[in-house]
């Protein structure tokens, strides 16, 4: 987690931690922060192939999708403000509520992104149970020796 005021260095190790377990994108979309616009953060995205997007400056709805999410957090940790739950963990319940949320698609992010869904609390109390995937009351036919397969 990042404390004092972010830099470059501290971007940068923060990405490579996320991407050493997903895997460097194509295109990174950033604002033009001091921090997106050094040489050492172009050359870090350089030399890994990443493309630097950057959105028009003053203009956050060119980032509409980015934006509607801080706004989606801002709501939730404004509805838990009387609980006195530290916020790294507040954050990673909101996170985890979304991600298994389904979409307008009728997908939850974790299914879009991780090609399954992810367990929350609310899996053990109604849990899941596979549906048998044959009918054994089906007699099972006989073959005679001889007797075509097809």
């Amino acid at each position: 987690m990042i404390k004092n005021a972010p830099t470059s260095s501290s971007t940068i190790e923060l990405l490579e931690n996320i991407f050493s377990s997903h895997g460097y994108p194509v295109v990174l979309v950033s604002d033009n922060h001091s921090i997106f616009q050094s040489e050492q953060f172009h050359t870090y995205c350089t030399d890994r192939g990443i493309f630097q997007k950057f959105i028009a400056p003053g203009h956050p709805a060119t980032n509409g999708l980015a934006e509607r999410n801080v706004q989606t957090l801002k709501n939730r940790l404004k509805t838990m403000a009387q609980d006195s739950t530290p916020l790294h963990v507040k954050l990673q319940e909101i996170l985890l509520r979304y991600r298994a949320t389904p979409l307008a698609c009728g997908k939850t992010p974790a299914e879009l992104y991780l090609k399954r869904n992810v367990r929350i609390r609310l899996d053990a109390v109604f849990p899941y149970r596979p549906q048998p995937t044959s009918d054994y009351s089906k007699p099972i036919r006989s073959l005679q020796e001889g007797e075509r397969v097809q």
